[in-house]
């Protein structure tokens, strides 16, 4: 789908952001929108578009690929509700850059869960 290599000395949990790139922004955004793609793959898509969109700088104010990566969580937040919560409300109270965004997609539906 994305032909990804992880990094084996990369544990699990960091695949994501140790593999985040912007140019896998659009590409990761198309793989989402397949017919075909599986909800276990739209998940990692996602966590790796958050990723890209935290660590790698990447402009979000009026970005159309960031507007597009919120619009999909939105069509589908019962599937990715755990990412934006942990990303909304992150355990050690230390706010993420994307935080906010996703702390608004989240307030907008939570009377839904």
């Amino acid at each position: 789908m994305l032909a990804l290599e992880p990094d084996d000395d990369v544990g699990w949990e960091d695949w994501p952001a140790a593999m985040s790139d912007p140019l896998l922004i659009e590409p990761a955004l198309l793989a989402y929108d397949r017919p075909d793609a599986r909800d276990d793959e739209r998940v990692l898509i996602v966590e790796l578009l958050l990723n890209v969109f935290e660590f790698c700088s990447v402009e979000r104010e009026g970005n159309p690929d960031w507007r597009g990566t919120l619009d999909r969580i939105e069509r589908n937040i019962d599937l990715h509700r755990s990412a934006v919560k942990r990303w909304a409300e992150p355990e050690d109270g230390v706010p993420w850059i994307i935080g906010s965004a996703l702390q608004v997609l989240l307030a907008r539906h939570s009377s839904r869960g």
